[in-house]
């Protein structure tokens, strides 16, 4: 018997480095956004369980990166955002894979 695989229920709102972003979904061309003026992260509706989580994860990398102060010492966006696809897709398998072997 396959166990089946738990809905995901994003969080109203998110702790980044003791700054609380509110989580927000809304129609839009990305996937996400973050706002750091409005301590805000936008999803785009309608995304899968997965995409949302995954979205989130991203959007909280570069609140991290705002609220450490680092962004004011990076190039230009495509900086910013080269360095949170790294940890997307170099990090974040560790982190998801690891969690589930913690969970089992």
């Amino acid at each position: 018997m396959v166990a089946k695989k738990k809905k995901y229920s994003p969080p109203a709102k998110l702790m980044v480095g003791g700054v609380e972003f509110k989580i927000v979904f809304k129609e839009m061309r990305d996937f996400g956004e973050m706002d750091f003026d409005k301590k805000t992260i936008s999803i785009r509706k309608g995304l899968s369980d997965e995409e949302t989580f995954d979205t989130i994860i991203h959007e909280a990398n570069h609140a991290s990166l705002s609220v450490s102060g680092l962004t004011h010492i990076l190039d230009d966006e495509n900086t910013e955002e080269a360095i949170v696809r790294a940890m997307d897709n170099l990090l974040f398998p560790v982190f998801k894979k690891e969690y589930k072997n913690l969970i089992k």
